[in-house]
């Protein structure tokens, strides 16, 4: 009766695929005990926002039948144009006073005629001191994507009891795996169409952005620089060996590697500008953090150290677990780690 709390389950719903995730927690720390990803039909996911709810729930129940999860409570995020996460600066006195306060802080971001459209949440940063001002995370999702999301995991038989950004899902990933950094670190998750740039200051969410450029911009420059299939330019992109000796295959994907990279150079100069705050090192994640010399093109480019964040740097796995497909894949697992690290009946 007043045992730990279970983990729910995560399920990150990407525009690519699929990926459901278990931990069990233990005395120190966690062990993965499930996990799971089912590869989505193009274009069933748009912007964040679901086109086909049908094939979606096919596919978030395969993926949960596929991994034999213990329960059927889960967690899942939100991304796109859909959401906005804003960390502000203001005067709180008490947590009372500040509800008005925070109702018209957030209209200046959605408009106060919209603001019924949407679900909006905040954590206060710190502890509250008479006459100063506190920092606040603000979070923000459009009603009708948390419907969406619901709805969909509730007719592939699950039970969902938490709908997370995926921002705050990659931090709380980051934050179990490498603790809490001092200095600001950039998370870029990589993924099929869109790429998030999140920046992280001793465990709290500075700043954000999403930019429409990932692995499937890749794959369509491939098509057109070497008049090839869409099918024919993915087999390249991840073929490590028929890279290294194909010149215009390399220069396809270095033109790529550069362009996200100055998009991410970017995002750190807005930070810079906006924050006065410099960005000492970038992480990176996502199936797209896979391809051949980004991360070298993403070093040389941003003049920083440029590592692989790995979701399961600090986590156990159980050994019945396929290590094979976990090696293949590990680098897309990193929001449904930060889902599946969320308790039942969390706020």
């Amino acid at each position: 009766m007043f045992g730990k709390k279970e983990n729910l389950i995560g399920i990150d719903i990407g525009s690519y695929s699929v990926k459901v995730l278990e931990l069990k927690s233990k005395k120190v720390g966690y062990v993965l005990k499930g996990i799971s990803e089912v590869v989505l039909p193009e274009d069933v996911i748009s912007e964040g926002s679901i086109v086909d709810y049908a094939e979606v729930t096919r596919c978030v129940r395969e993926a949960f039948q596929k991994g034999n999860f213990s329960h059927k409570k889960v967690a899942s995020a939100l991304k796109g144009t859909g959401i906005i996460a804003k960390k502000v600066t203001l005067p709180i006195d008490d947590e009372k006073q500040f509800q008005e306060t925070f109702r018209w802080e957030a209209e200046q971001y959605i408009g106060k005629k919209d603001l019924e459209d949407y679900n909006v949440d905040y954590e206060i940063v710190g502890n509250i001191k008479q006459g100063e001002n506190v920092d606040v995370v603000i979070a923000v999702a459009r009603k009708d994507l948390i419907m969406d999301i619901s709805s969909v995991l509730e007719s592939a038989g699950l039970k969902p009891s938490a709908i997370d950004l995926s921002i705050f899902s990659l931090i709380n990933a980051f934050e179990v795996n490498y603790g809490v950094e001092e200095e600001v670190v950039a998370i870029v998750d990589i993924g099929n169409t869109s790429t998030q740039i999140i920046f992280v200051k001793n465990g709290v969410y500075e700043f954000s952005r999403e930019v429409d450029f990932a692995g499937k911009n890749c794959i369509e420059m491939i098509q057109k620089k070497m008049g090839v299939t869409r099918d024919d330019a993915t087999a390249k992109l991840f073929d490590i060996e028929s890279i290294e000796y194909d010149e215009e295959l390399q220069s396809v994907i270095k033109d790529f590697s550069h362009q996200l990279a100055m998009e991410v150079k970017n995002s750190i100069s807005m930070l810079l500008t906006s924050g006065q705050l410099k960005t000492s090192r970038c992480y990176i994640c996502g199936g797209g953090s896979a391809i051949y010399g980004l991360k070298d093109t993403l070093e040389q480019t941003l003049d920083m150290t440029v590592s692989q964040f790995n979701p399961f740097a600090n986590i156990d796995i159980d050994k019945s677990l396929d290590m094979e497909f976990i090696n293949n894949n590990l680098y897309k697992f990193n929001c449904a780690l930060g889902l599946a690290l969320r308790k039942v009946d969390d706020k």
